[in-house]
């Protein structure tokens, strides 16, 4: 299971002090510095927030497959890792943001502030920042692979289960008539999972899409209609 993510550390008491005490005219550079720091930190926080979000929306997808040795299932799992690596790392992070608050707060009410010593602190945490930030970009892209991989391996499996042709264009008119009459049984009748369905509903749209005499047919029934609710009137 992935870490949970830390809230802003806006909330935190030494944090807040530190910010009071940069509040003056003197230390106005260090303030926006420091500002920065915590808007980076806020900011992938949210990242991996929404990051563990849709791991979580991929693990319900795995209570969906049997098989458990499955190339899905054991690549959300080796992603799960590495997400909850991530997680880790930023909430040391956070520690460390805290652990600096505090000593420079303590420092400049013992009047040992070093200027040096903040920039250092701020460029350290910066750094570590920057290469979280690295990660969770490269995260989010293998995140959304597997969500890509997942919905062409569940869309191989229906269409090979219910012998749907996957090229609708090289079907006749007729073809596509009881294809679409298929499709529909199929999703009243069989027992789909909501992704299934999802995909099947894709299918069905389609094939309406390539059955302009349907579009055709109903068209004078709207007329009917419409002259009808004329003679109403």
């Amino acid at each position: 299971m992935a870490v949970a993510a830390a809230p802003s550390l806006r909330e935190n008491p030494n944090v807040l002090n530190l910010l009071d005490f940069f509040n003056r005219p003197e230390y106005q550079s260090q303030r926006q510095e420091f500002n920065s720091i915590l808007d980076f930190y806020d900011i992938l926080n949210s990242h991996y927030n929404s990051l563990n979000t849709k791991m979580a929306e991929l693990n319900d997808k795995v209570s969906e497959i049997s098989d458990r040795k499955n190339p899905f299932t054991i690549m959300l799992e080796h992603m799960g890792n590495i997400v909850s690596s991530i997680g880790e790392k930023l909430k040391a992070i956070k520690d460390n943001i805290v652990d600096f608050s505090k000593n420079v707060f303590e420092s400049a009410k013992n009047n040992t502030l070093s200027a040096v010593g903040v920039v250092a602190g701020t460029l350290h945490i910066g750094e570590g920042l920057q290469a979280i930030s690295e990660s969770l970009n490269k995260a989010a892209a293998r995140v959304e692979n597997l969500e890509l991989f997942h919905a062409e391996c569940m869309e191989s499996k229906l269409l090979t289960k219910f012998e749907i042709p996957s090229d609708f264009e090289s079907l006749s008119q007729d073809e596509l008539k009881t294809l679409y009459t298929k499709v529909l049984d199929i999703g009243m009748n069989e027992d789909l999972s909501s992704g299934e369905n999802a995909f099947l509903q894709d299918i069905v749209e389609e094939i309406e899409s390539m059955l302009p005499e349907r579009v055709e047919a109903d068209r004078p029934n709207e007329r009917e209609t419409e002259a009808e609710q004329g003679e109403e009137m």
